[in-house]
């Protein structure tokens, strides 16, 4: 089902590269998307519940990340997803329809997650209430890690955005009409839009890394 659903986007993709870009593009670009579709139909995504060592175990194919159990603030189960989201407004989700509830509702599929929510929320809930000094102490800690990772989130957004700038001045309508002649002023607009959008973000995101480390600074001085 994954493998299906995922193929929309390069056919979508193809379309868009064959009538509106400079031929160029069509195969490096489609080549990419080839491999990042192979990799989508063998990604392997799995969440183990460890109460020994009090922690959560996310794994996405090759990606493993370590989650405390203090924590965890909220899971959320879906028909064919689920969401973590842990301190520091950090959130997990992963699922081929986790942000289509419409899909969700037409087509029965399971998501192999079925009742993970009530297991980790009632661990999560024990793991607090057994130590609420050590819980305080990594919320404050996941706060901090999150501060950090401001400014390569930055410098991600800005890069981001300088890309669909770019893509956005690159379009190129590769057949005449007016109807192909609007759909490029459109995609024109909005990589454009996106991008300045992520670019404002990126500037965000770098200042308030920066005074978030200039009250850090003054706290330890001060």
């Amino acid at each position: 089902m994954t493998a299906a659903y995922g193929l929309i986007y390069p056919c979508l993709l193809y379309v868009m590269m064959r009538f509106f870009f400079p031929r160029v593009f069509l195969m490096p670009v489609m080549v990419m998307a080839g491999v990042l579709y192979v990799a989508l139909c063998f990604a392997r995504f799995r969440v183990v519940l460890d109460r020994a060592d009090g922690e959560v175990a996310i794994t996405a194919d090759l990606w493993t990340r370590h989650v405390r159990l203090t924590q965890i603030e909220r899971v959320e189960v879906l028909r064919s997803g689920a969401e973590i989201r842990i301190a520091g407004g950090v959130t997990y989700g992963f699922g081929p329809f986790r942000k289509r509830r419409w899909l969700q509702r037409l087509l029965p599929v399971r998501s192999g997650f079925e009742e993970m929510d009530l297991a980790i929320t009632q661990a999560a809930a024990a793991a607090r209430a057994a130590d609420p000094g050590r819980a305080a102490a990594e919320d404050a800690a996941s706060r901090r890690a999150a501060s950090r990772r401001k400014a390569p989130l930055a410098g991600f957004a800005c890069g981001a955005g300088l890309l669909s700038l770019a893509v956005a001045a690159v379009v190129q309508p590769q057949a005449g009409g007016w109807l192909a002649h609007s759909v490029a002023l459109l995609l024109r607009i909005y990589f454009g839009a996106c991008g300045v959008v992520a670019v404002l973000i990126g500037a965000c995101l770098l200042l308030s890394a920066w005074r978030d480390r200039r009250t850090a600074r003054q706290h330890r001085y001060g």
